[in-house]
Parts: structure tokens; sequence; C-alpha cells
């Protein structure tokens, strides 16, 4: 089981990449063992760069006790939130699932459920957890930062139903690299003069909203792309399909 010295080390293999390395998706490290409501759970991130050109990112392992696609279409709760075609490039399909696709669907994730039942041979009190980092180079205070890690949690909320349970113990946490600031030291307000009435205050107030908005979005896409980079795993702890494998 994961340690302090695992994690030291995956903080060192991180620091020895080039900056801008893609990010390994799907059931790898900490989302290897992830499932989310009978399917499979994984590693997904996601980013975006804010018209201020401040960028917001995040990352998520979705190990969920509620689920990640409506019951009723087989949409995924988060899949209306991408940006371009980025969900279609990890295998989304363009159109929703028709009623036959969607009924084979349930059928075999039902099974893949009872058989998981089955081979860990009597009931077992579900303990799940997502956990997430949304991180941004706008420069945050240490309340600014935790506001951004409360906000994220309504991006949980749009791609995971039911979400926040007894069961879970869903964390966010937030980081700001400090590179940019919120606002110019020296802001001009609308008509160009000096700032003699607390635009610049507001103008701060504007800009930190945009990061929160930010936040909330990516952490919803980021959970897309895990489902979307996870592969199917049949074990000795049970069949846990991945959405690909059902809906693809």
């Amino acid at each position: 089981r994961p340690g302090a010295d695992l994690g030291r080390a995956a903080v060192e293999a991180a620091d020895g990449t080039e900056t801008g390395a893609e990010v390994p998706q799907g059931c790898v490290g900490a989302g290897t063992g992830a499932v989310a409501g009978g399917i499979k759970g994984g590693v997904g991130t996601a980013s975006v760069v804010l018209p201020s050109g401040a960028t917001v990112a995040a990352l998520a392992v979705v190990n969920a006790a509620g689920s990640l696609l409506d019951p009723g279409s087989g949409i995924l709760y988060g899949a209306r939130t991408g940006l371009g075609d980025e969900f279609l490039a990890r295998g989304l399909s363009a159109t929703p699932p028709d009623e036959e696709r969607h009924t084979r669907a349930q059928e075999r994730l039902s099974a893949a459920r009872e058989e998981t039942r089955r081979r860990q041979a009597g009931p077992v009190q579900p303990l799940n957890t997502t956990l997430a980092v949304v991180a941004t180079d706008a420069t945050l205070t240490r309340p600014q930062a935790q506001k951004l890690a409360g906000t994220a949690h309504d991006g949980l909320a749009r791609a995971v139903r039911p979400v926040h349970l007894l069961t879970d113990g869903d964390t966010v946490f937030a980081l700001s690299t400090g590179r940019l600031p919120l606002v110019p030291e020296s802001p001009e307000t609308p008509d160009g003069t000096a700032d003699r009435s607390g635009w610049g205050a507001h103008l701060e107030a504007m800009e930190l909203n945009a990061v929160l908005a930010a936040g909330a979005d990516v952490l919803t896409r980021a959970v897309v792309h895990a489902a979307l980079a996870a592969g199917g795993v049949d074990g000795p702890g049970g069949v846990f399909p991945s959405y690909r494998e059902l809906y693809g």
C-alpha cells in the first residue's frame, strides 16, 4: 500500500519530467484500483487558459460510490462540459447511446455487479474516495486557495451522482504556483485614470471569480477523462467494465 516513500518517489518522478509533458491517465498510479458506480474509474486531468492568461488545471483520482453515468440514457453526466472534441478524441461516441445499445450495456453492467458480489463472498461496506487537486498559476492567498478547493467540489457534483456520501472521503486540494498576479500592481480604471476608488479590489474579485468557476469546470472534465481513459478489469476482487467497453 502507498506510503511516504512512494509519495516522495512520485514527487521526484514528476520533477524529472519536462514541462508540458503528457500526464498519464486511466488505470495508472492511484487510479489502478479505482471504481466508480460499478464501472472502472481511474486518473483524469483537464485544464483551461483563461482570458487573463492564467491556467487552471485539475487532476482527479475517480473512485466513487456514486455513478458517472445517467442510468436512463448511459450518457456520462459530465460529457457536455467538454471543450471542442476533447472527449471524442478519448473514445466518447459522437451520438448518445441508442436504446438497444443502452439496454445491452445495462445488462452487462448488471451481470458484472452480480459476479463481483459473488467473488467478494458476502456484503462489503463500500468505502470510496475521489481525490483531486486543482492548481493555478494565478497568485492566490491562503483563503482564496481554500475557496477554490471548495467551489471545485461543485465540479465533482456535476460529474458524480450521488456524491459526498457518508461512505465517500471526497477531498479537493488547491494550490497556486504564484506565477501571475490576479491583477496588475497598479490597475487602471475603465476610463484610463489611476485607481482611486477601489477598482483594483473589484477587478481582483472578478478575476478570482473566473478562477473559481474554471476550477469547477476543469474538475468535471477531469472526471470524464478518467472514465474514458480507464480500461476494464476482471480480477479476484470483481468485474469492472470500462465506460468505453460498455458504450464505446
